[in-house]
Protein backbone atom coordinates (compact mmCIF):
# COMPACT_ATOMS: atom_id res chain seq x y z
CA UNK A 1 0.00 0.00 0.00
CA UNK A 2 1.45 3.62 -1.20
CA UNK A 3 -0.27 6.85 0.63
CA UNK A 4 -0.19 9.01 -2.27
CA UNK A 5 -2.76 12.02 -3.70
CA UNK A 6 -5.53 10.92 -6.35
CA UNK A 7 -4.99 12.23 -9.46
CA UNK A 8 -8.66 13.99 -10.65
CA UNK A 9 -8.31 10.85 -13.20
CA UNK A 10 -8.48 8.37 -10.40
CA UNK A 11 -10.48 10.43 -8.53
CA UNK A 12 -13.30 11.21 -11.16
CA UNK A 13 -13.41 7.18 -12.26
CA UNK A 14 -13.70 6.78 -8.44
CA UNK A 15 -17.27 9.19 -8.32
CA UNK A 16 -18.24 8.13 -11.13
CA UNK A 17 -18.35 4.57 -10.51
CA UNK A 18 -20.92 5.38 -7.04
CA UNK A 19 -24.27 5.09 -8.06
CA UNK A 20 -25.27 6.52 -4.69
CA UNK A 21 -27.63 9.53 -5.34
CA UNK A 22 -27.54 12.49 -2.95
CA UNK A 23 -31.36 13.28 -1.52
CA UNK A 24 -34.26 12.67 -3.21
CA UNK A 25 -34.74 13.71 -7.05
CA UNK A 26 -38.05 13.15 -7.61
CA UNK A 27 -39.64 16.56 -6.32
CA UNK A 28 -39.37 17.78 -9.97
CA UNK A 29 -41.17 14.99 -11.75
CA UNK A 30 -43.83 14.92 -9.78
CA UNK A 31 -44.85 18.68 -10.85
CA UNK A 32 -44.49 17.49 -14.43
CA UNK A 33 -46.75 14.13 -14.21
CA UNK A 34 -48.88 14.76 -11.34
CA UNK A 35 -52.55 14.44 -14.19
CA UNK A 36 -55.39 15.48 -11.80
CA UNK A 37 -54.37 16.78 -8.81
CA UNK A 38 -57.62 17.78 -8.26
CA UNK A 39 -59.49 14.57 -8.93
CA UNK A 40 -60.53 12.77 -5.70
CA UNK A 41 -57.72 9.95 -4.22
CA UNK A 42 -59.04 6.69 -3.97
CA UNK A 43 -56.36 3.98 -2.36
CA UNK A 44 -55.60 2.44 -6.06
CA UNK A 45 -54.99 6.42 -7.51
CA UNK A 46 -51.59 6.29 -8.93
CA UNK A 47 -51.14 9.81 -6.93
CA UNK A 48 -51.81 8.12 -3.69
CA UNK A 49 -49.91 4.79 -4.20
CA UNK A 50 -46.68 6.99 -6.06
CA UNK A 51 -47.05 9.53 -2.83
CA UNK A 52 -47.12 6.30 -0.70
CA UNK A 53 -44.31 4.56 -2.42
CA UNK A 54 -42.59 7.65 -1.37
CA UNK A 55 -43.79 7.94 2.06
CA UNK A 56 -42.88 4.68 2.21
CA UNK A 57 -39.09 4.74 1.45
CA UNK A 58 -38.49 7.68 3.22
CA UNK A 59 -39.61 6.03 6.50
CA UNK A 60 -37.35 3.15 5.76
CA UNK A 61 -39.61 0.68 5.02
CA UNK A 62 -38.08 -2.67 3.05
CA UNK A 63 -37.50 -2.34 -0.77
CA UNK A 64 -39.88 -4.94 -1.98
CA UNK A 65 -42.82 -3.06 -0.19
CA UNK A 66 -41.63 0.11 -1.48
CA UNK A 67 -41.48 -1.52 -5.29
CA UNK A 68 -45.01 -3.11 -4.58
CA UNK A 69 -46.62 0.33 -4.23
CA UNK A 70 -44.56 2.06 -7.37
CA UNK A 71 -45.46 -1.51 -9.34
CA UNK A 72 -49.32 -0.79 -8.31
CA UNK A 73 -49.21 2.36 -9.61
CA UNK A 74 -47.46 1.02 -13.31
CA UNK A 75 -50.38 -1.56 -13.18
CA UNK A 76 -52.90 1.33 -13.88
CA UNK A 77 -50.86 3.86 -15.76
CA UNK A 78 -47.42 2.49 -17.31
CA UNK A 79 -46.88 5.74 -18.31
CA UNK A 80 -46.34 7.39 -14.93
CA UNK A 81 -42.30 7.98 -15.42
CA UNK A 82 -41.60 9.25 -11.92
CA UNK A 83 -42.63 5.61 -10.57
CA UNK A 84 -40.14 3.80 -12.98
CA UNK A 85 -37.62 6.90 -11.84
CA UNK A 86 -37.97 5.57 -8.53
CA UNK A 87 -38.12 2.19 -8.84
CA UNK A 88 -34.79 2.97 -10.57
CA UNK A 89 -33.64 4.61 -7.37
CA UNK A 90 -34.48 1.17 -5.41
CA UNK A 91 -31.95 -0.70 -7.10
CA UNK A 92 -29.45 1.25 -7.54
CA UNK A 93 -27.53 -0.55 -5.62
CA UNK A 94 -27.34 -3.23 -8.56
CA UNK A 95 -27.14 -1.16 -11.17
CA UNK A 96 -27.67 -3.79 -13.76
CA UNK A 97 -31.01 -4.45 -12.63
CA UNK A 98 -32.10 -0.75 -11.80
CA UNK A 99 -30.64 0.16 -15.65
CA UNK A 100 -34.22 -0.59 -17.43
CA UNK A 101 -36.41 1.34 -15.39
CA UNK A 102 -34.55 4.39 -15.61
CA UNK A 103 -34.49 3.64 -19.60
CA UNK A 104 -38.17 3.66 -18.92
CA UNK A 105 -38.05 6.96 -17.26
CA UNK A 106 -36.16 8.62 -20.27
CA UNK A 107 -37.89 7.18 -22.90
CA UNK A 108 -41.55 8.92 -21.40
CA UNK A 109 -39.68 12.01 -20.74
CA UNK A 110 -36.17 12.48 -22.85
CA UNK A 111 -36.62 16.23 -22.00
CA UNK A 112 -36.04 15.50 -17.90
CA UNK A 113 -32.43 16.14 -16.57
CA UNK A 114 -32.97 14.04 -13.39
CA UNK A 115 -33.80 11.07 -15.13
CA UNK A 116 -30.57 11.28 -17.92
CA UNK A 117 -28.43 11.98 -14.90
CA UNK A 118 -29.89 8.90 -13.26
CA UNK A 119 -29.36 6.38 -16.00
CA UNK A 120 -26.10 8.26 -17.08
CA UNK A 121 -24.84 6.92 -13.41
CA UNK A 122 -26.17 3.92 -13.14
CA UNK A 123 -24.55 2.71 -16.83
CA UNK A 124 -21.26 3.58 -14.96
CA UNK A 125 -21.99 1.72 -11.98
CA UNK A 126 -22.81 -0.72 -14.58
CA UNK A 127 -19.21 -0.34 -16.25
CA UNK A 128 -21.50 0.63 -19.45
CA UNK A 129 -19.10 3.19 -20.38
CA UNK A 130 -19.97 3.83 -24.14
CA UNK A 131 -23.52 4.25 -23.22
CA UNK A 132 -23.07 6.45 -20.80
CA UNK A 133 -21.07 8.59 -22.62
CA UNK A 134 -23.83 8.83 -24.91
CA UNK A 135 -26.59 9.90 -22.46
CA UNK A 136 -24.04 12.55 -20.95
CA UNK A 137 -23.46 14.07 -24.59
CA UNK A 138 -27.53 13.76 -24.80
CA UNK A 139 -27.39 15.55 -21.42
CA UNK A 140 -25.03 18.31 -22.32
CA UNK A 141 -27.62 19.27 -24.47
CA UNK A 142 -30.28 19.66 -22.13
CA UNK A 143 -28.71 21.25 -19.54
CA UNK A 144 -24.83 23.07 -20.87
CA UNK A 145 -25.08 25.27 -17.27
CA UNK A 146 -24.81 22.61 -15.02
CA UNK A 147 -20.90 22.00 -14.08
CA UNK A 148 -20.92 18.54 -13.01
CA UNK A 149 -22.11 17.28 -16.20
CA UNK A 150 -18.94 18.54 -17.48
CA UNK A 151 -17.05 16.82 -14.70
CA UNK A 152 -18.79 13.37 -15.24
CA UNK A 153 -18.51 13.70 -19.30
CA UNK A 154 -14.83 14.39 -18.83
CA UNK A 155 -14.08 11.71 -16.76
CA UNK A 156 -15.64 9.72 -19.39
CA UNK A 157 -13.74 10.97 -21.54
CA UNK A 158 -10.38 10.03 -20.05
CA UNK A 159 -11.44 6.71 -18.97
CA UNK A 160 -12.42 5.65 -22.72
CA UNK A 161 -8.62 6.78 -23.52
CA UNK A 162 -9.39 10.32 -24.99
CA UNK A 163 -8.11 12.63 -22.75
CA UNK A 164 -7.51 15.66 -25.46
CA UNK A 165 -11.55 15.38 -26.06
CA UNK A 166 -11.86 15.75 -22.02
CA UNK A 167 -9.35 18.91 -21.99
CA UNK A 168 -10.98 20.50 -24.83
CA UNK A 169 -14.51 19.87 -23.03
CA UNK A 170 -12.93 21.43 -19.77
CA UNK A 171 -11.72 24.31 -21.93
CA UNK A 172 -15.25 25.10 -22.85
CA UNK A 173 -16.36 24.95 -19.22
CA UNK A 174 -14.05 27.49 -18.66
CA UNK A 175 -14.86 29.88 -21.54
CA UNK A 176 -19.02 29.57 -20.02
CA UNK A 177 -18.16 29.54 -15.88
CA UNK A 178 -15.06 31.07 -15.68
CA UNK A 179 -12.06 29.16 -13.16
CA UNK A 180 -14.00 26.43 -10.93
CA UNK A 181 -11.99 24.77 -8.63
CA UNK A 182 -12.83 21.27 -9.40
CA UNK A 183 -13.13 21.57 -13.35
CA UNK A 184 -9.81 23.03 -13.22
CA UNK A 185 -8.30 20.95 -10.62
CA UNK A 186 -9.55 18.14 -13.36
CA UNK A 187 -7.94 19.97 -16.10
CA UNK A 188 -4.54 20.25 -14.56
CA UNK A 189 -4.26 16.54 -14.00
CA UNK A 190 -5.54 15.65 -17.35
CA UNK A 191 -2.49 18.07 -18.79
CA UNK A 192 0.23 16.44 -16.34
CA UNK A 193 -1.53 12.90 -17.66
CA UNK A 194 -0.48 13.92 -20.93
CA UNK A 195 3.03 15.70 -19.96
CA UNK A 196 2.03 18.94 -20.78
CA UNK A 197 3.27 20.48 -17.72
CA UNK A 198 4.07 23.75 -18.64
CA UNK A 199 0.12 24.27 -19.50
CA UNK A 200 -0.57 21.86 -16.18
CA UNK A 201 1.41 24.72 -14.79
CA UNK A 202 -0.40 27.54 -16.02
CA UNK A 203 -3.28 26.47 -15.13
CA UNK A 204 -2.42 25.87 -11.09
CA UNK A 205 -1.11 29.35 -11.27
CA UNK A 206 -4.21 30.20 -12.36
CA UNK A 207 -6.12 28.05 -9.64
CA UNK A 208 -3.48 30.04 -6.76
CA UNK A 209 -4.55 33.73 -8.17
CA UNK A 210 -8.24 32.51 -7.66
CA UNK A 211 -8.07 30.10 -4.49
CA UNK A 212 -4.56 31.75 -3.31
CA UNK A 213 -5.77 30.21 0.59
CA UNK A 214 -6.22 26.57 -0.37
CA UNK A 215 -3.09 24.87 0.32
CA UNK A 216 -4.29 21.72 -2.24
CA UNK A 217 -3.46 24.06 -5.07
CA UNK A 218 0.59 24.54 -3.91
CA UNK A 219 0.56 20.76 -3.73
CA UNK A 220 -0.56 20.40 -7.26
CA UNK A 221 2.11 22.75 -7.93
CA UNK A 222 4.65 21.03 -5.87
CA UNK A 223 4.02 17.75 -8.00
CA UNK A 224 3.96 19.85 -11.41
CA UNK A 225 7.36 20.84 -10.29
CA UNK A 226 8.66 17.58 -9.15
CA UNK A 227 7.59 15.83 -12.29
CA UNK A 228 9.37 19.15 -13.97
CA UNK A 229 12.38 17.95 -12.43
CA UNK A 230 12.27 21.38 -10.58
CA UNK A 231 12.77 19.68 -6.83
CA UNK A 232 13.59 23.35 -5.08
CA UNK A 233 10.60 25.16 -6.31
CA UNK A 234 8.65 21.62 -5.32
CA UNK A 235 10.08 22.06 -1.68
CA UNK A 236 9.23 25.55 -1.79
CA UNK A 237 5.20 25.04 -2.69
CA UNK A 238 5.21 22.37 -0.34
CA UNK A 239 6.47 24.56 2.70
CA UNK A 240 3.60 27.27 1.31
CA UNK A 241 0.75 24.66 1.59
CA UNK A 242 2.18 23.67 5.23
CA UNK A 243 2.25 27.21 6.24
CA UNK A 244 -1.22 27.63 5.49
CA UNK A 245 -2.26 24.08 6.84
CA UNK A 246 0.59 22.17 8.77
CA UNK A 247 -1.74 19.17 9.38
CA UNK A 248 -3.44 18.69 5.70
CA UNK A 249 -3.61 15.08 5.37
CA UNK A 250 -2.97 15.58 1.14
CA UNK A 251 -0.16 18.03 1.78
CA UNK A 252 1.36 15.13 4.01
CA UNK A 253 0.71 12.48 1.87
CA UNK A 254 2.10 14.02 -1.10
CA UNK A 255 5.20 15.24 0.75
CA UNK A 256 5.54 11.44 1.55
CA UNK A 257 5.44 10.57 -1.67
CA UNK A 258 8.24 12.82 -3.29
CA UNK A 259 10.20 12.55 -0.53
CA UNK A 260 10.69 8.84 -1.21
CA UNK A 261 10.38 9.24 -5.04
CA UNK A 262 13.74 11.61 -4.36
CA UNK A 263 15.57 9.30 -2.02
CA UNK A 264 15.42 12.04 1.21
CA UNK A 265 14.86 8.93 3.39
CA UNK A 266 15.10 11.07 6.61
CA UNK A 267 12.54 13.29 5.20
CA UNK A 268 10.64 10.47 4.39
CA UNK A 269 11.10 9.18 7.33
CA UNK A 270 9.79 12.27 8.98
CA UNK A 271 6.86 13.35 7.27
CA UNK A 272 5.41 9.27 7.44
CA UNK A 273 5.86 10.05 11.59
CA UNK A 274 3.69 13.09 10.99
CA UNK A 275 1.43 10.72 8.99
CA UNK A 276 0.93 8.35 11.65
CA UNK A 277 0.36 11.18 14.63
CA UNK A 278 -2.27 12.47 12.38
CA UNK A 279 -6.00 12.21 13.53
CA UNK A 280 -7.21 12.18 9.79
CA UNK A 281 -6.01 9.22 8.91
CA UNK A 282 -7.57 5.89 9.60
CA UNK A 283 -5.43 3.60 12.26
CA UNK A 284 -5.85 0.53 9.76
CA UNK A 285 -4.18 2.55 6.77
CA UNK A 286 -1.41 3.85 9.29
CA UNK A 287 -0.61 0.63 10.16
CA UNK A 288 -0.06 -1.40 6.53
CA UNK A 289 1.65 2.00 6.12
CA UNK A 290 4.26 1.19 8.70
CA UNK A 291 4.51 -2.17 7.40
CA UNK A 292 5.43 -1.13 3.77
CA UNK A 293 7.97 1.17 5.36
CA UNK A 294 9.54 -1.62 7.43
CA UNK A 295 9.63 -4.21 4.48
CA UNK A 296 12.54 -3.67 3.02
CA UNK A 297 14.97 -5.53 5.24
CA UNK A 298 17.89 -3.46 4.27
CA UNK A 299 15.94 -0.28 4.28
CA UNK A 300 14.81 -1.10 7.62
CA UNK A 301 18.41 -1.75 8.87
CA UNK A 302 20.36 1.22 7.50
CA UNK A 303 17.34 3.78 8.95
CA UNK A 304 16.98 1.64 12.05
CA UNK A 305 16.89 4.81 14.80
CA UNK A 306 14.93 7.21 13.00
CA UNK A 307 11.90 4.70 12.41
CA UNK A 308 12.21 3.39 15.99
CA UNK A 309 11.40 6.86 16.54
CA UNK A 310 8.68 6.66 14.59
CA UNK A 311 7.08 3.82 15.82
CA UNK A 312 8.01 4.41 19.46
CA UNK A 313 5.64 8.18 19.23
CA UNK A 314 2.90 5.67 16.96
CA UNK A 315 3.25 3.11 20.33
CA UNK A 316 2.57 6.43 22.23
CA UNK A 317 -0.14 8.14 20.66
CA UNK A 318 -2.36 4.46 20.56
CA UNK A 319 -1.08 2.74 24.12
CA UNK A 320 -4.01 0.54 24.60
CA UNK A 321 -4.37 -0.37 20.44
CA UNK A 322 -2.57 -4.09 20.67
CA UNK A 323 -1.52 -4.12 16.72
CA UNK A 324 0.44 -1.37 17.29
CA UNK A 325 1.84 -2.41 20.42
CA UNK A 326 3.30 -5.95 18.81
CA UNK A 327 5.20 -3.40 15.95
CA UNK A 328 6.45 -1.50 18.36
CA UNK A 329 7.78 -4.74 20.92
CA UNK A 330 8.89 -6.41 17.25
CA UNK A 331 11.22 -3.11 16.33
CA UNK A 332 12.37 -3.96 20.32
CA UNK A 333 12.87 -7.09 20.01
CA UNK A 334 15.03 -6.77 15.97
CA UNK A 335 17.21 -4.22 18.33
CA UNK A 336 17.90 -6.35 21.14
CA UNK A 337 15.85 -4.84 23.89
CA UNK A 338 14.04 -8.23 24.88
CA UNK A 339 13.15 -7.00 28.44
CA UNK A 340 10.95 -3.93 27.53
CA UNK A 341 9.48 -6.39 24.58
CA UNK A 342 8.46 -8.29 27.33
CA UNK A 343 6.83 -5.98 29.49
CA UNK A 344 4.79 -4.64 26.84
CA UNK A 345 3.47 -8.35 26.37
CA UNK A 346 2.70 -8.92 29.54
CA UNK A 347 1.03 -5.38 29.97
CA UNK A 348 -1.34 -6.62 27.34
CA UNK A 349 -2.01 -10.34 28.55
CA UNK A 350 -5.72 -9.38 29.29
CA UNK A 351 -7.41 -6.57 27.31
CA UNK A 352 -10.94 -5.42 28.56
CA UNK A 353 -10.91 -8.37 30.15
CA UNK A 354 -10.23 -10.88 27.67
CA UNK A 355 -7.20 -12.80 27.39
CA UNK A 356 -4.68 -11.97 24.39
CA UNK A 357 -3.52 -14.93 22.28
CA UNK A 358 -0.78 -13.28 20.61
CA UNK A 359 0.57 -11.89 24.07
CA UNK A 360 0.63 -14.99 25.76
CA UNK A 361 2.73 -16.57 22.75
CA UNK A 362 4.84 -13.99 22.61
CA UNK A 363 5.83 -13.94 26.54
CA UNK A 364 6.21 -17.73 26.12
CA UNK A 365 8.60 -17.21 23.32
CA UNK A 366 11.01 -14.57 24.59
CA UNK A 367 11.05 -16.32 28.29
CA UNK A 368 11.95 -19.49 26.21
CA UNK A 369 14.63 -17.80 24.36
CA UNK A 370 15.74 -16.24 27.99
CA UNK A 371 15.87 -19.80 29.44
CA UNK A 372 13.87 -18.88 32.23
CA UNK A 373 11.98 -21.75 33.58
CA UNK A 374 10.09 -20.61 36.64
CA UNK A 375 9.08 -17.25 34.35
CA UNK A 376 8.27 -19.76 32.01
CA UNK A 377 6.29 -22.13 34.17
CA UNK A 378 4.51 -19.79 35.60
CA UNK A 379 2.93 -17.62 32.35
CA UNK A 380 2.07 -21.45 30.65
CA UNK A 381 -0.47 -22.04 34.08
CA UNK A 382 -1.64 -18.49 33.44
CA UNK A 383 -2.32 -19.67 29.84
CA UNK A 384 -4.18 -22.54 31.00
CA UNK A 385 -6.52 -20.78 33.59
CA UNK A 386 -7.37 -18.90 30.35
CA UNK A 387 -7.07 -21.76 27.93
CA UNK A 388 -7.79 -24.98 29.46
CA UNK A 389 -8.19 -27.21 26.08
CA UNK A 390 -5.60 -25.69 24.03
CA UNK A 391 -3.35 -28.54 23.61
CA UNK A 392 -0.13 -26.26 22.67
CA UNK A 393 0.06 -24.82 25.65
CA UNK A 394 0.46 -28.49 27.49
CA UNK A 395 2.94 -29.35 25.36
CA UNK A 396 4.91 -25.87 25.83
CA UNK A 397 4.26 -26.47 29.99
CA UNK A 398 5.79 -30.32 29.45
CA UNK A 399 8.44 -28.80 27.26
CA UNK A 400 9.31 -26.39 30.78
CA UNK A 401 9.14 -29.59 33.04
CA UNK A 402 11.07 -32.28 30.19
CA UNK A 403 14.01 -29.62 28.53
CA UNK A 404 14.87 -27.32 31.66
CA UNK A 405 13.95 -28.76 34.95
CA UNK A 406 14.09 -32.39 33.83
CA UNK A 407 11.32 -33.50 35.49
CA UNK A 408 10.51 -36.43 33.01
CA UNK A 409 7.36 -37.53 35.06
CA UNK A 410 5.23 -34.71 35.33
CA UNK A 411 6.18 -33.34 31.97
CA UNK A 412 4.32 -37.03 30.80
CA UNK A 413 1.72 -35.83 32.42
CA UNK A 414 1.30 -32.43 30.97
CA UNK A 415 1.63 -34.23 26.85
CA UNK A 416 -0.90 -36.34 28.00
CA UNK A 417 -2.88 -33.64 28.63
CA UNK A 418 -2.37 -31.89 25.59
CA UNK A 419 -3.06 -35.58 23.86
CA UNK A 420 -6.59 -35.46 25.11
CA UNK A 421 -7.78 -32.04 23.78
CA UNK A 422 -5.91 -33.07 20.23
CA UNK A 423 -8.14 -33.37 17.46
CA UNK A 424 -5.51 -33.80 14.34
CA UNK A 425 -3.66 -36.46 13.66
CA UNK A 426 -0.21 -34.53 13.08
CA UNK A 427 -0.50 -33.17 16.08
CA UNK A 428 -1.16 -36.10 17.89
CA UNK A 429 1.66 -37.98 16.45
CA UNK A 430 4.01 -35.33 17.36
CA UNK A 431 3.00 -35.50 20.63
CA UNK A 432 3.17 -39.30 20.68
CA UNK A 433 7.05 -38.14 19.75
CA UNK A 434 7.30 -36.58 22.89
CA UNK A 435 6.60 -39.06 24.95
CA UNK A 436 8.71 -41.28 23.71
CA UNK A 437 11.63 -39.01 23.63
CA UNK A 438 10.80 -38.44 27.49
CA UNK A 439 10.55 -41.97 27.71
CA UNK A 440 14.25 -42.60 27.18
CA UNK A 441 14.76 -39.63 29.24
CA UNK A 442 13.36 -41.80 31.93
CA UNK A 443 15.12 -44.62 30.48
CA UNK A 444 12.32 -46.52 29.38
CA UNK A 445 13.25 -47.89 25.93
CA UNK A 446 10.45 -50.09 25.50
CA UNK A 447 7.29 -47.89 26.15
CA UNK A 448 9.77 -45.07 24.05
CA UNK A 449 9.41 -47.27 21.01
CA UNK A 450 5.60 -48.13 21.79
CA UNK A 451 4.72 -44.32 21.88
CA UNK A 452 7.25 -44.09 18.31
CA UNK A 453 4.82 -46.87 16.52
CA UNK A 454 1.63 -44.97 17.80
CA UNK A 455 3.13 -41.63 16.20
CA UNK A 456 3.90 -43.23 13.17
CA UNK A 457 0.17 -45.06 12.81
CA UNK A 458 -1.36 -41.73 13.44
CA UNK A 459 1.19 -40.04 10.71
CA UNK A 460 3.22 -42.21 8.58
CA UNK A 461 5.04 -38.96 7.39
CA UNK A 462 6.61 -37.48 11.04
CA UNK A 463 10.34 -37.21 9.69
CA UNK A 464 11.33 -36.37 13.29
CA UNK A 465 9.95 -39.62 14.67
CA UNK A 466 11.56 -41.83 12.27
CA UNK A 467 14.78 -39.93 12.99
CA UNK A 468 14.72 -40.48 16.67
CA UNK A 469 13.40 -44.24 16.60
CA UNK A 470 16.15 -45.21 14.24
CA UNK A 471 18.62 -43.53 16.41
CA UNK A 472 17.70 -44.89 19.59
CA UNK A 473 17.77 -48.26 18.27
CA UNK A 474 21.26 -47.65 17.32
CA UNK A 475 21.96 -46.87 20.37
CA UNK A 476 21.11 -49.57 22.08
CA UNK A 477 22.30 -52.15 18.94
CA UNK A 478 18.89 -53.38 18.79
CA UNK A 479 17.00 -54.28 15.40
CA UNK A 480 19.68 -52.23 13.14
CA UNK A 481 17.91 -52.72 10.33
CA UNK A 482 14.53 -51.62 11.72
CA UNK A 483 16.69 -48.85 12.21
CA UNK A 484 18.29 -48.76 9.28
CA UNK A 485 14.92 -48.43 6.98
CA UNK A 486 13.72 -45.98 9.74
CA UNK A 487 16.56 -43.77 9.26
CA UNK A 488 16.39 -44.21 5.55
CA UNK A 489 12.53 -42.70 5.47
CA UNK A 490 13.58 -39.77 7.51
CA UNK A 491 15.80 -39.29 4.98
CA UNK A 492 13.26 -39.27 2.04
CA UNK A 493 10.97 -37.10 3.90
CA UNK A 494 13.80 -34.35 4.35
CA UNK A 495 16.68 -34.78 2.25
CA UNK A 496 19.31 -32.93 3.24
CA UNK A 497 18.86 -32.48 6.87
CA UNK A 498 22.49 -33.31 8.67
CA UNK A 499 20.40 -34.08 11.69
CA UNK A 500 18.67 -37.23 9.72
CA UNK A 501 22.06 -37.63 7.76
CA UNK A 502 23.91 -38.14 11.29
CA UNK A 503 21.67 -40.93 12.18
CA UNK A 504 21.79 -42.48 9.03
CA UNK A 505 25.39 -42.46 9.72
CA UNK A 506 25.55 -44.00 12.74
CA UNK A 507 23.06 -46.80 12.29
CA UNK A 508 26.19 -47.62 9.38
CA UNK A 509 28.38 -47.34 12.09
CA UNK A 510 26.79 -49.85 14.24
CA UNK A 511 26.08 -52.27 11.82
CA UNK A 512 29.86 -52.11 11.00
CA UNK A 513 29.93 -50.25 8.01
CA UNK A 514 32.49 -47.58 8.63
CA UNK A 515 33.48 -46.79 5.09
CA UNK A 516 29.47 -45.95 3.96
CA UNK A 517 29.42 -44.28 7.46
CA UNK A 518 31.89 -42.31 6.83
CA UNK A 519 30.49 -41.29 3.46
CA UNK A 520 27.21 -40.12 4.64
CA UNK A 521 28.52 -38.27 7.91
CA UNK A 522 30.74 -36.03 5.39
CA UNK A 523 27.38 -35.15 3.80
CA UNK A 524 26.12 -34.49 7.45
CA UNK A 525 29.18 -32.20 8.17
CA UNK A 526 28.63 -30.42 4.96
CA UNK A 527 25.38 -29.47 5.64
CA UNK A 528 25.88 -28.73 9.49
CA UNK A 529 25.65 -25.25 9.46
CA UNK A 530 25.42 -25.17 13.48
CA UNK A 531 29.34 -26.93 13.73
CA UNK A 532 27.11 -29.34 16.20
CA UNK A 533 29.51 -30.97 18.45
CA UNK A 534 27.94 -34.48 18.86
CA UNK A 535 28.20 -35.11 15.11
CA UNK A 536 32.15 -33.87 15.39
CA UNK A 537 32.24 -36.80 17.79
CA UNK A 538 30.07 -39.21 15.88
CA UNK A 539 32.70 -38.03 12.86
CA UNK A 540 35.55 -38.93 14.92
CA UNK A 541 34.38 -42.32 16.36
CA UNK A 542 33.79 -43.39 12.34
CA UNK A 543 37.17 -42.38 11.74
CA UNK A 544 38.61 -43.98 14.40
CA UNK A 545 37.17 -47.42 13.55
CA UNK A 546 38.71 -46.70 10.33
CA UNK A 547 42.13 -46.22 11.99
CA UNK A 548 42.28 -42.88 11.23
CA UNK A 549 43.52 -42.15 14.62
CA UNK A 550 44.77 -38.76 13.84
CA UNK A 551 41.80 -37.00 12.64
CA UNK A 552 39.73 -38.64 15.09
CA UNK A 553 41.65 -37.31 18.42
CA UNK A 554 41.23 -33.59 15.76
CA UNK A 555 37.52 -33.95 15.89
CA UNK A 556 36.86 -35.54 19.38
CA UNK A 557 39.00 -32.33 20.29
CA UNK A 558 37.23 -30.58 18.42
CA UNK A 559 34.02 -31.69 19.74
CA UNK A 560 35.24 -30.72 23.29
CA UNK A 561 36.41 -27.16 22.37
CA UNK A 562 32.67 -26.27 21.57
CA UNK A 563 31.35 -27.82 25.22
CA UNK A 564 30.68 -31.67 24.65
CA UNK A 565 31.22 -33.02 27.87
CA UNK A 566 34.35 -33.69 29.07
CA UNK A 567 34.10 -37.08 30.58
CA UNK A 568 33.55 -38.36 27.30
CA UNK A 569 35.80 -37.12 25.12
CA UNK A 570 38.81 -37.77 27.75
CA UNK A 571 37.95 -41.57 27.51
CA UNK A 572 37.95 -41.41 24.14
CA UNK A 573 41.11 -40.10 24.16
CA UNK A 574 42.44 -42.74 26.37
CA UNK A 575 41.50 -45.16 24.34
CA UNK A 576 43.88 -44.27 21.53
CA UNK A 577 46.67 -42.92 24.18
CA UNK A 578 46.20 -39.67 24.04
CA UNK A 579 46.49 -37.54 27.30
Amino acid sequence: MRLRLWGYGVLATAMLASCSFSGRTSVAPVARHARNTQAPLTETSVPRLYTEGLKSVLMGADTAFSASLFRRALAIDSTHAPSWYELAMLYREQPEKAIPYSRKACLLDSTNVWYGAQLGQLMIGAKQYDSALRVYNSLMKLSSDNPDIYFRLAALYEMQGQPFQAIALLDSAETRFGILEQLSGMKRQLLMNVKLYDKALKETRSLIDNFPYDETNYVALAEIYAHMGKDSLAREAYQTALTLNPNSLPTLISMNEYYKNTGDNLAFISSAKKLLLSDDLPLETKILFYKEIIQSRDFYRDFFFPISDLIAAFAIKYPDEYRVTELYASNLIAGGNLEEALKLYKNHLVINGKPNRDAFNEVLNIEAYLQRPDSLAKYSALALTYYPSDPQLYIRKGSVLAFFLKDYPAAETEYLHALKYTREDTLRSSIYGMLGDNRQNMGDSRSSFKYYQKALRCDTTNAVVYNNYAYYLSVLGQQLDLAEEMAAKANRLDPGNATYLDTKAWVLFKQGRYQEAKNIMQQAMGLDGNNSEELMVHYGDILQALGDQFMATFYWKKALEKGYDAQEIEKRLKSVGQP
